[in-house]
């Protein structure tokens, strides 16, 4: 009987695997004949490593495979190697002769079935971009089709993969994580707690400082709106009051100085004067005067008379 042919866990080990099968997309989806998948344990350990370089740059070199299928070239990146002897400021990141000596020791022992496929840096609250030195590097050190660029903001985070297109540096709209067959990939990668805690520790010198600063910030918000709430209350009563004042006067005035009973009770006296002074009352005739008028006129006649008989 024929025994079956097994192959050995280190023939398991050494054999490429194909294209990863469990991924999740982040971004947009990639059009052009390339796309780029990264491991998530690799993923997150590039997040820890660059969470606490907020200062000057960082980074290292990504190593993985290339993979032609499905009509394109796939670059995996499977690996991770941090960039040991370099020199750097908050601007720029130089890999010196003992950094590519470090690089090609640790792919000896670490990753000897890989190779390098691009490189990682930091642009620490600088944004996503390749800054002059930046293409220099990627055009020097990474100039294989397939080797790519990613940045990484720690301070927004914010990331972002470069590749080449017809011999031109292009941003890439989006990539993949991926992981082994059944393992739960995150949806939101950058909410590893080891990064929010990092993130978090610097840019408030702790998370117990953080927290203490909230709630003293909350209970000085609380007093102001209470002490706000107590003087427009205090308006409000200054407000009803002064309104109990402008009524009062208001009253006074119409009292002393619009009397509402004088407009409409006549003065008896003044019209009864009046009354005697109307021309009505000056028709009347004299009696004493007219008769006397009377005798006058008798008189005269008798002197007239009197006169004539003379």
């Amino acid at each position: 009987m024929k025994k079956k042919k097994t192959k050995s866990k280190a023939q398991h080990r050494n054999m490429t695997p194909d294209l990863p099968q469990n991924i999740i997309p982040v971004g947009e989806r990639v059009f052009e004949d390339k796309n780029i998948y990264i491991h998530q344990k690799v993923y997150e350990q590039i997040h820890k490593f660059s969470a606490n370089k907020t200062e000057n740059e960082h980074g290292g070199i990504l190593v993985g495979r290339v993979l032609n299928e499905m009509g394109k070239e796939n670059t995996i990146i499977e690996g991770f190697i941090e960039a040991k002897y370099n020199t750097a400021t908050p601007t720029t990141l130089t890999f010196t002769h003992e950094t590519w000596e470090y690089f090609h020791s640790e792919i000896g022992k670490r990753f000897k079935d890989k190779k390098i496929v691009g490189w990682i840096h930091t642009h620490p609250d600088f944004g996503i971009f390749l800054s002059e030195n930046d293409k220099f590097i990627q055009q020097n050190f990474f100039t294989d089709a397939n080797q790519v660029a990613y940045v990484v903001d720690p301070i927004r985070n914010d990331e972002g993969f470069f590749f080449w297109i017809d011999d031109k540096l292009e941003r890439c709209p989006g990539f993949y994580l991926f992981d082994r067959n059944g393992a739960k990939i995150r949806n939101n990668p950058w909410q590893n707690e080891e990064t929010i805690d990092a993130v978090s520790n610097k840019k408030s010198g702790g998370g117990y400082i953080f927290k203490v600063f909230t709630v003293l910030a909350m209970a000085i918000l609380l007093l102001i709106i209470m002490k706000q709430s107590t003087e427009i209350n205090k308006l409000k009563h200054e407000i009803d009051n002064m309104k109990n004042v402008i009524n009062n006067q208001g009253m006074l005035f119409q009292q002393f100085f619009m009397p509402g009973v004088n407009e409409t009770t006549p003065d008896t006296e003044t019209d009864q004067n009046t009354e005697n002074n109307s021309p009505r009352n000056n028709t009347v005739p004299d009696t004493e005067t007219e008769q006397n008028n009377d005798n006058q006129v008798e008189n005269g006649q008798t002197d007239n008379n009197r006169g004539g008989t003379l």
